[in-house]
């Protein structure tokens, strides 16, 4: 299998997130814009292994706030309930 990477790059609004992530991602319907629906996503529908990349956390933090800590919530619960998905920041 090949590795699928996600990377998320300047991400300034909710909107960006959900843009940047329904793009580089293979779906056969449109994402939910929701917690729920990126978690059953990359927990059911992505295949293994995945890597994602946020790069400049620091400004994506500061621009989504509170939105950040919950969407970093998803993502690393997803990485520890699958051994093929990992999740960094930088």
């Amino acid at each position: 299998m090949s590795l699928t990477r996600i990377e998320f790059v300047n991400v300034a609004s909710v909107d960006d997130f959900y843009e940047q992530l329904e793009g580089q991602l293979e779906l056969e319907y449109p994402l939910g814009r929701s917690l729920d629906a990126v978690y059953d996503v990359l927990s059911n529908d992505v295949e293994g292994p995945v890597e994602i990349v946020w790069h400049d956390v620091g400004f994506s933090r500061v621009a989504l706030g509170d939105w950040f800590s919950r969407v970093m919530d998803v993502l690393n619960i997803v990485s520890s309930e699958r051994d093929d998905l990992s999740v960094s920041q930088d």
